[in-house]
Parts: structure tokens; sequence; C-alpha cells
């Protein structure tokens, strides 16, 4: 079997280019010939093996200039629809497993697969389907947002969602209206994968009908890690806003409970600014592979205060493979992995007083019990085996059609 895995970025940027890299591994150990489309760029880790990667297109750009220029290519690339023919007219897969494509691919690449009788699967790494800002977050307002999702894409030009512009808001709803009039995503894509029911059921209350097969990310087990509990609370990840790491530090100045952050982003210096003289609070900035997983490992809970809405939150798997409970806001993705008092604790963060009241009388739990179950969970639902059987079992299923 060969598949052609398509996604933006070829190099290690995020979640979902991290799980496809990790996926195919996989997919390549299990037999399965594999090969990847996207961008071109410097910091790629695969080859460009017959010359028909995309330019490279940024969306950082401030230039109004460039944004017009890039425009018409942002909602249909008549360039793409070349370049994506070239590999898969030579490697002629079976299979386009499809990733994170909007805007610097374009979903215009969808018919030049299907008219080929190639079979498409997509997995939903975020709410693009439901939001043209594909975020469910309206950064200048600091809330969630779910107007688009039943509503009308208008509400995102109406509340600027794209960076605070009118002009950038304008041109993803375009790119969404355009696609969904024309439905794209029903037409031309055989079978959905979501990671979580949340973001399953945000989708069908847009797109009815859609086969969507609910299958949690996974991730690999790093070798050599010890996992003695320590007497700290742990956050790892993204150093912003939306991650609600200041309202974090907030509760635990007042709780005198260890705390270790470790991560990087654009609050970064007011972070810093806010420890000074804090000596139960840790800053790390960011590491990696080994020496992050034992800090995962041996934390006594990792605490995840998301403001906004997670899809499959890597964090959680990740602290689930070294049995570590998790403390998390009691919403989204977060409800699909944590069972409450089980495999850890939800609660609301948006009440701090609250918030610090429940993790000071956690603190006082045997997390032995938590680790048990959550191992058990684990095993049941969250191993590497089990979620490639699911995958693989998906491309057997529409090979036989």
């Amino acid at each position: 079997m060969k598949v052609l895995q398509i996604n933006k970025f070829l190099y290690p940027k995020g979640g979902a280019e991290t799980y496809m890299f990790q996926l195919s591994k996989a997919l390549n150990e299990n037999g399965i010939d594999i090969e990847f489309w996207g961008m071109e760029d410097e910091k790629n880790i695969v080859k460009d093996t017959y010359q028909s990667f995309a330019k490279n297109v940024s969306y950082q750009e401030r230039s109004l200039f460039k944004i017009i220029f890039n425009t018409p290519r942002t909602i249909y690339s008549f360039d793409n629809k070349k370049r994506v023919s070239k590999i898969l007219d030579h490697f002629k897969p079976d299979i386009v497993h499809l990733h994170n494509y909007n805007f610097q691919l374009t979903p215009s690449i969808l018919p030049e697969i299907k008219k080929r009788g190639i079979k498409i699967v997509q997995t939903i790494h975020d709410s693009q389907l439901v939001c043209p800002y594909h975020r469910l977050y309206n950064f200048q307002k600091n809330t969630t947002c779910t107007k688009c999702v039943s509503g009308s894409f208008l509400n995102c030009i109406n509340d600027k969602c794209f960076d605070g512009s009118f002009f950038k808001s304008v041109i993803g709803v375009s790119e969404s209206y355009y696609y969904h009039t024309f439905k794209y995503y029903e037409k031309y894509i055989d079978r959905f994968i979501s990671p979580s029911r949340f973001l399953s059921n945000l989708i069908k209350k847009r797109i009815r009908n859609l086969a969507i097969d609910i299958i949690p990310n996974f991730t690999e087990i790093i070798e050599g890690i010890n996992t003695n509990k320590d007497n700290y609370y742990l956050y790892f990840g993204r150093i912003s806003n939306e991650k609600g790491v200041l309202e974090l530090v907030d509760i635990f100045k007042e709780l005198k409970l260890n705390l270790i952050i470790i991560g990087i982003g654009d609050q970064e210096d007011k972070l810093k600014s806010r420890i000074v003289n804090i000596k139960n609070i840790s800053f790390l900035g960011p590491k990696i592979e080994k020496e992050l997983f034992s800090y995962v490992a041996n934390a006594k809970y990792v605490v995840q205060p998301s403001k906004w809405y997670e899809n499959c939150p890597m964090t959680v798997i990740e602290s689930f493979t070294y049995n570590t409970p998790i403390i998390a806001s009691n919403h989204s993705g977060f409800k699909d992995l944590i069972q409450h008092k089980k495999t850890g604790f939800l609660l609301d963060f948006t009440n701090l007083k609250k918030a610090k009241n429940s993790i000071l009388e956690i603190d006082k739990k045997d997390v032995d019990i938590l680790k048990q179950n959550i191992n058990t969970f684990y095993q049941k639902k969250l191993k590497k085996e089990i979620h490639i059987s699911r995958v693989i079992e998906i491309y057997k299923q529409l090979l036989q059609k």
C-alpha cells in the first residue's frame, strides 16, 4: 500500500506535524510506503523526491501589498493543482492522508486527487471546517468563540478575528464560503478522523452526514525515564495568553506549592517578571525529548489551565504515557481524555479562587490510585498499536469499496 501524507509544513512546527511524522514512521514499520507533499522550506525534514513541493507562502507577513498579492492563491491555487498532480502521477498513492492544508495549499488540490480515483482521508487537527480563523478563539476579546460553528461566517469579519484585521478576515471568510458552498469537503473526502468527540460534534453542527472516526492521538514512548513522583506541579506547553499560564502563576503564588513551568512563547517576559522573588515557582524555558519527559514523568500533577478549546491535547496523552495525572480545564478535548477524580481533575479556571481551593484539596489525595487508573485507560485507548491498527483498518475499508 502507498500513502501520500499532505500537510502545509513538512518539519516539526506543531502538534499536527509531530503527529503526521510519528504516524508515517509507524505506518512504514507496518510495511506501508510513505511519501510527503507540502511547502518548500529549508527546515523540511523530508525530501522533495519528485520536485513537486508547493512554493512557500507565509501569512505572518505584515505588508498590505504582499497580503493582497497572496490573496488569490490563498483561496484557490492553480499552481498547487499542477504541483500535486506531479507527485500523484509519479508516486501513484492508493491513499492520500490530509492534515493541515487550507490557505497555503488550499482545498483546490482535492479534485486533482479525486479524479485519479484515489481515496482521501483527513485527520482534523483544528476547527478550520467550522471556523474561518480555525481557532475558536477571539484574541482581541480574549475569549472562546463558536459563533461561526452553526451561524454565519460573517461573524469572523464583524469581530476581525484574523489579527484584528478586517481585510485578512474577509480573505478567511471568502475561503470558507467558497469551499462550503461548493461542498468540497463532502464531495471529495472519503473519511474523516477526529482525535476528539468534542471537535467531531462541533463539525457535525455545520456539515451533516460526514463519516467521522474518533481516534485519539498517540505519542512515542521514550525509554529509560524514571517515573518516581516528586512533590512538584508542572505546566509544559506554549507560554501564551490563551493557555492561561499567567493565571496559573497567580494561583500558585498563594498556594505555596511548587510549580515548574516549561515552554516558550510570546508571554515569557511577563511570566518572568511575575515570578521574581517567588521561590515556589520556577520557569525553565524550553525542554525537549528525554529532558522534558523526565520532568513530566516525575511531576505529582501536570496542570493545563487552557482558556481556549483544545482538540486532543498532546500534553494529556504525553502525561498519561508516564502515568502522571492531570489537572485541566473542564472543557473541550480535556473532557474526552480525563475522567474526573479517576485519571485527573477537571476544574473551572475562570474562577481562580475556586480553582485554588480545589487544588489544595487535590494535593491531599493519593496519586497512586490515579496512576493505576491512568495505566488502565492508556492500555485500552491510547497505545500506539491501537491507533495504528485503526488507521490501517480505515485505509483497507476504503480500498475495498
